[in-house]
């Protein structure tokens, strides 16, 4: 932080902006040519000029400023302390009430809407019925609003709407015209090139999707059998396929003679020699 006089370097921290060196240098440049020019019939003290002229080097780099606490510590009644900003502003030779979309959106913090803002300027003056002074800070505050609008940008209203310096129900009734204008020759717009890129790109993907993807005329849809005849089916290819394997075990068989009707040549069961209806166990010629 740079060498200032005690009163701006007092005041610059109770507002939190002793790190914002650009907007002391200025304050303290505003200060500096204020001394040199005389107020006649003014109540505005010295820590006033300070509060005043923080006030305005915020408003021109873009710099939040609590003008409540600004005004607590200026000593002055809201009303003195919106006059006295205006004298000072005509004594250092500042119009404060042109406003321009870059600087509207460097306050706002939304730059990336000022092209568009710009455009619906331009469009509406040639459009409007009568003549309009577009550097009037309500036309610009209405056309950033709009774009941030269009864009999805969320800004403040209420900041926007003390910067416009409309009453409330003024800004309401510039709102519902612009909108209405905005939302015919821009949103409409915007809406129908974002809609056919979009139809084109789907029927590209459905044409690739039926090339690859479309089922034949020719071919059929395989009917589906019952259940009661698949299970007939299968129980007579079991069947058919038992009977097969049994014929083939037949075939493969050869017929042979038991051991067991061979005769046997000493057999002690089998004997030719029977006395008295009695099997002798061994021969009696032998």
């Amino acid at each position: 932080m740079g060498t200032y006089n005690k009163t701006l370097d007092s005041i610059a921290v109770k507002l939190g902006l002793n790190e914002e060196e650009k907007v002391l240098n200025k304050a303290a440049e505003f200060e500096r040519l204020l001394q040199a020019k005389t107020i006649a019939g003014s109540n505005i003290t010295d820590t006033s000029k300070v509060a005043i002229c923080l006030d305005i080097a915020a408003g021109m780099f873009g710099v939040d400023y609590d003008v409540k606490t600004a005004i607590k510590y200026s000593g002055l009644k809201p009303a003195m302390y919106a006059n006295s900003r205006k004298v000072l502003e005509n004594l250092l030779e500042i119009n404060s009430d042109k406003l321009s979309t870059s600087m509207l959106c460097i306050t706002l913090q939304c730059s990336g809407v000022q092209s568009l803002a710009d455009k619906i300027l331009e469009s509406y003056q040639k459009h409007a019925k009568m003549e309009i002074d577009l550097n009037l800070p309500q036309y610009v505050c209405i056309a950033v609003y709009q774009a941030c609008r269009i864009n999805k940008v969320k800004v403040s209203k209420s900041k926007i709407i003390e910067k416009s310096r409309l009453k409330p129900s003024q800004w309401a009734k510039l709102d519902a015209d612009w909108t209405k204008y905005v939302d015919d020759n821009f949103t409409g717009v915007q809406k129908k090139k974002g809609r056919r890129q979009k139809d084109v790109k789907q029927n590209d993907d459905n044409q690739e999707k039926m090339e690859v993807d479309s089922p034949k005329k020719d071919v059929t849809e395989p009917q589906i059998e019952s259940y009661m005849d698949w299970k007939q089916r299968m129980l007579q290819a079991a069947y058919k396929e038992l009977s097969e394997l049994e014929n083939n075990r037949k075939q493969s068989m050869t017929p042979r003679r038991s051991p067991r009707k061979t005769p046997q040549k000493f057999s002690p069961y089998k004997s030719s020699s029977k006395i008295n209806g009695v099997r002798l166990l061994f021969p009696l010629n032998s």
